[in-house]
């Protein structure tokens, strides 16, 4: 059931901003079926292309990373904070601009960085991406290296020095099931054999990449199933003090609960 941001939520929740969103909702799942409690965070309480959300998740509409106001009354006591909110990077030259991938990408995120930190959440999970230096989505690519940036210095700007948790997803491309209103697209099943592929080629594509980084950085790696998003995130949440860590396309690939 959706409500405003202002209603109260469970203490000890894990708040996913994004929560609507392909990822988002991929995290929110596999948090409430561990039984942890879990709110999702969006701007709209319409379904969005992470489809129905299930049993055992809250949702607030009306939060707007870029309003602090929005939210700021909800950071207090949550468990962590999972932000999964931005604008894919093809954007930028389908009628938008890089000041609006800038925003989207970068200072959204920071902005509820910032505000977990003050209110001195114990673990923060962002959802980033691992890209080449392409500058059709330069953009794009900034925005997230801004809010990498944000993340590592989290520890310190938040005053819990080496006893938080911050995790920092690279995905390369993100494979599963989006919605489109109540359709399924299931791009898995063009992303499967691919991730077949690339994996049976894992080096040759390592070499390539490690050669050209600029032109094949995240783009030879294989696909990352939103599921193994979601239970890496989980594991974070559920984790204590691990400091600041990166999982790339590398450790993603493969990803079962409970891996370091």
């Amino acid at each position: 059931m959706a409500s405003s941001a202002a209603a109260a939520i469970a203490p000890g929740a894990a708040l996913v901003f994004g929560g609507r969103g392909f990822v988002g909702a991929a995290v929110c799942r596999e948090l409430a079926r561990r039984g942890l409690p879990v709110a999702s965070l969006s701007r709209s309480d319409k379904v969005g292309s992470g489809g129905e959300l299930g049993p055992g998740i809250e949702h607030r509409s009306g939060v707007d990373a870029l309003k602090p106001e929005t939210f700021k009354a909800l950071l207090p006591g949550a468990k962590a904070v999972v932000v999964s909110v931005g604008e894919a990077p093809w954007t930028e030259r389908t009628g938008g601009s890089k000041d609006r991938a800038l925003q989207m990408n970068g200072l959204t995120n920071i902005t509820v960085l910032r505000e977990a930190a003050e209110a001195k959440v114990p673990c923060v999970v962002l959802v980033n991406a691992t890209m080449p230096s392409w500058r059709l989505i330069a953009g794009y690519r900034e925005g997230k290296e801004m809010a990498e940036a944000e993340a590592a210095q989290y520890p310190e700007k938040s005053g819990l020095g080496p006893g938080c948790t911050v995790l920092v997803l690279k995905p390369g491309v993100v494979s599963g099931t989006k919605y489109w209103g109540s359709v399924p697209l299931p791009f898995g099943v063009v992303m499967g054999p691919m991730r077949f592929a690339m994996r049976c080629f894992s080096g040759p594509c390592s070499w390539a990449e490690e050669q050209m980084p600029s032109l094949f950085g995240g783009v030879l790696k294989p696909p990352v199933l939103v599921e193994e998003m979601a239970v890496a995130a989980a594991d974070a949440v559920q984790s204590e003090g691990r400091g600041v860590y990166t999982l790339g396309p590398d450790k993603l690939v493969g990803y079962s609960a409970g891996k370091p």
